[in-house]
């Protein structure tokens, strides 16, 4: 299963294409090699950074940037990389902490009200 979340990835704005509740989806990555569109993604892939948490320009003035989750997202990249990131959202889905839940119910990042928190839940999990 972790070769499912390393494969698909996390988007160049930080949101991770690895659990994306559309299974088929080839992940913005993917997207951005095949010419669809994606003003972020069109944006960082020139440049030739890893992801907007890379970019000399982040935090831009991209809409995406205003959410806190997109923010502690990239933050935790900066600090981490990545892969570490990607290891995290891994770790804390299999200990129940939900990405994405069903229906309009907020993810488990999503309920929480600072960025702060949302950081400190990717790296401690909840005790785990």
């Amino acid at each position: 299963m972790m070769d499912f979340y390393k494969e698909r990835g996390i988007g160049y704005c930080g949101l991770a294409c690895a659990l994306c509740s559309y299974k088929d989806c080839v992940g913005c990555v993917g997207k951005i090699a095949n010419g669809d569109n994606c003003e972020i993604g069109n944006c960082a892939a020139p440049k030739g950074v890893d992801g907007c948490f890379a970019c000399d320009e982040y935090p831009c003035g991209q809409e995406m940037f205003k959410h806190k989750r997109v923010r502690a997202f990239n933050r935790y990249m900066q600090d981490f990389g990545k892969d570490a990131l990607v290891e995290r959202l891994y770790i804390n889905q299999k200990n129940g902490i939900m990405y994405h839940k069903p229906g309009d119910d907020p993810s488990d990042y999503d309920i929480l009200d600072t960025e702060d928190e949302i950081y400190e839940l990717l790296q401690r999990g909840r005790g785990n």
